[in-house]
């Protein structure tokens, strides 16, 4: 239906609480890429933050078919949002699948370091929550000065991610990446790229980021189901040089390769 014809229940637990969980998954040639990878993480999310499914979620691949048959375009965004019942307002819970056109990638991409929130560790942090003011709040100081994404730093002062994506950096003979217990979801973009480093025999290592490190790394980039592989050319006044770096242009030239060969229904 047209987006000024949607309607929530004002008794909705996202719209109230916002208790949910949300995936986003790349539309390629008309079709999702990995969208079994997606589904299991909003299951998981929604375990993890003990939310019922709604009954409705069952058939969540059905309709994501029938909004892909109806689009025009062959490449976008598809956005599962999911709340849970509400019993004491016998709402059966909502399921909503929207689309959304691929984010704008500037040439040169830069990163501000969010000063005004922190990602906490734990369990809440493994689930893609529909609660994304932590997130917002960074992307709106990033905003301020001019970058096109925050990066986010656990208390210990570590790199966790962006607002949206996971963060890769190039460090000597190494790929480093944050694990889950830094506070680093784990996306699914993200899990292809370290089978596809490996595969290339690229060493990587799954452990915490310091800012010393990052700035001192060769290349940086980010990955997402909306920007694939981007490259980052400046954390700050930090610049990056060259970019693409060797080892993003290789995985990020495999990646796509891997999305032309594994988008489908």
């Amino acid at each position: 239906m047209p987006e000024e014809e949607a309607r929530i229940p004002l008794m909705d637990r996202g719209f109230l609480y916002g208790e949910g969980c949300f995936e986003t998954i790349r539309i390629h040639r008309g079709a999702p890429f990995r969208f079994d990878a997606h589904l299991r993480r909003l299951h998981e999310s929604l375990q993890i933050l003990d939310l019922e499914p709604p009954d409705r979620l069952k058939h969540v691949k059905e309709g994501a078919k029938e909004l892909a048959g109806q689009l025009k375009t062959p490449d976008y965004l598809m956005r599962i949002t999911v709340t849970p019942p509400h019993p004491e307002a016998t709402l059966a819970g909502t399921v909503a699948i929207t689309a959304r056109a691929l984010p704008a990638i500037p040439s040169e991409i830069v990163l501000h370091v969010a000063q005004s929130v922190r990602r906490v560790p734990g369990p809440l942090a493994r689930a893609k929550s529909l609660a994304r003011i932590t997130e917002m709040m960074a992307l709106r100081e990033a905003r301020r000065a001019g970058a096109f994404d925050a990066l986010l730093l656990n208390p210990r002062g570590n790199v966790v991610e962006t607002t949206a994506r996971n963060v890769f950096a190039v460090h000597g003979d190494a790929l480093l990446t944050p694990p889950p217990t830094e506070g680093a979801l784990e996306g699914v973009t993200r899990a292809v790229v370290i089978e596809l480093a490996r595969k290339l025999g690229v060493a990587v290592k799954e452990a915490p980021l310091s800012m010393e490190t990052l700035l001192g790394s060769e290349e940086v980039f980010l990955t997402g189901s909306g920007v694939g592989v981007a490259t980052v050319a400046k954390v700050h006044a930090h610049r990056y040089d060259p970019i693409p770096g060797p080892l993003t242009d290789r995985l990020s030239n495999s990646y796509r390769r891997t999305l032309d060969e594994e988008s489908k229904w």
